[in-house]
């Protein structure tokens, strides 16, 4: 998959310390400077994966479609989108953003006032600063604000001239608007160096002691806004775009965004709705969440589809949509919180111009797809393995190397596999 990274952010990222690699390990990381190479990867019979390189990564993209499993063939009763293959991750398919343009289009307010649904305006605006205007937006209106605030300024010094009957001429406004500096912490000094200059007005200095207080007023409150969205809860979560309905259950797939993070009593909850009802979907274990988990495996939930299931017996286009919430302590103490919505392609709301339409950028709406996950672990087998890398549950193996290892790592995640779903047949079934 082709990075989306520019080259600038990857400096910026090695500046920092972050993660700005590319490509596949043909080394093992225990040896220094291990060699990355782009590629693609293909299963052996015996279930060994193997990594093939090529020269670029455009190769390697034509190369891995040539080995990939054909997709669904078309027919009668498929829904918008239900075929189409993801060519990226698209978290962002899941952001409060998106959900927010979707869910706005399932239904806005009429009436004789539209602002009835609505406490106060104050706590509107608050409401619109600390939480849903972005930070460009935000740092875009504290620089407007400042230098409105001197413009505005400059005029009263102005006017309170012109009151005490001074010609208004380009020099005096000249003066005034550099006199209006000072209310943002300019010194008059750094302005008019140091020279004799004619006194202010007592009333000017009253309109002077008036503009700082209320440009302190203002770096107030733009310091309020800072804080408060300083203390909101990073996004250390994020599900993977689709969800994959198989013949014995329903599997879900979140990654922990940062390594370092690891998240306490993470609890999970899932529904599926279905022609106004709501159904509890409990995981498969048996459990409501997990007592830790940690940054370095991706987290593969599932609902068996079994006797004691709501969805026993149904098939995928019983349902519209599957909702789904984690939440947890992250090892700093905050709370860490994260939902996802899949949509059947075949439900009617998947068909509707109008929901199609909020992902009219590009994106392929989340999907209940048919099939299974894609392998994403491997591991390097050293000369002495024992097969471990073919017990059950582990990952499977790449070739043999020659090389010793030395040190971790045990497993590879492939993240550009991370997305992907296996898709099968669909049986021959009306659409809902």
């Amino acid at each position: 998959m082709k990075s989306t990274s520019t080259r600038v952010e990857r400096w910026v990222r090695r500046a920092w310390g972050l993660p700005a690699g590319s490509g596949f390990y043909a080394e093992h990381p225990c040896k220094p400077r291990a060699r990355r190479v782009p590629g693609y990867f293909t299963k052996d019979n015996d279930g060994t994966t193997r990594l093939h390189e090529t020269s670029t990564w455009e190769e390697a993209h034509d190369e891995a479609a040539r080995h990939r499993p054909p997709p669904p063939r078309a027919r009668a009763g498929f829904g918008p989108l239900e075929d189409e293959p993801r060519e990226r991750y698209d978290f962002q398919v899941h952001s409060k953003e998106q959900q927010l343009r979707v869910t706005s289009g399932g239904g806005l307010d009429e009436g004789s006032d539209d602002a009835a649904r609505s406490v106060s305006l104050g706590e509107d605006i608050w409401h619109l600063l600390t939480v849903e205007m972005s930070l460009s937006r935000l740092l875009a209106l504290e620089i407007f604000a400042e230098f409105l605030h001197i413009f505005l300024a400059s005029l009263a010094l102005v006017f309170v001239a012109a009151c005490e009957g001074e010609t208004i001429d380009g020099d005096v406004m000249t003066r005034k608007m550099l006199l209006s500096l000072t209310t943002v912490r300019i010194a008059s000094d750094s302005i008019f160096g140091w020279q004799e200059r004619t006194p202010s007005s007592h009333a000017e200095v009253c309109v002077l002691a008036l503009l700082g207080w209320s440009h302190w007023l203002l770096l107030s409150v733009a310091g309020a806004v800072i804080v408060a969205r300083a203390l909101k809860p990073l996004q250390q979560v994020a599900f993977a775009p689709d969800c994959a309905w198989g013949a014995d259950d329903v599997s879900f797939r979140l990654v922990l965004l940062r390594r370092s993070v690891i998240l306490y009593d993470l609890q999970v909850r899932i529904q599926a709705f279905a022609g106004g009802r709501i159904f509890d979907l409990p995981l498969s274990n048996g459990s409501t969440g997990y007592a830790r988990w940690t940054g370095v495996f991706p987290l593969t939930f599932k609902h068996s589809l079994d006797e004691r299931s709501p969805l026993f017996g149904k098939s995928p286009d019983f349902i519209t949509n599957i909702a789904v919430t984690v939440t947890a302590i992250d090892s700093d103490g905050k709370p860490v919180f994260a939902n996802a919505e899949y949509h059947n392609p075949r439900s009617w709301v998947a068909r509707r111009p109008e929901f199609l339409g909020g992902f009219d950028d590009g994106l392929t709406y989340p999907r209940i797809l048919r099939g299974k996950w894609g392998d994403q672990f491997r591991m390097f087998s050293s000369p002495g393995d024992q097969g471990g890398g073919e017990e059950e549950g582990a990952a499977s193996k790449t070739a043999k190397t020659e090389q010793k290892i030395t040190g971790p790592p045990l497993f590879f995640l492939n993240m550009d596999n991370f997305h992907v779903i296996n898709q099968e047949e669909p049986e021959d079934e009306s659409p809902a």
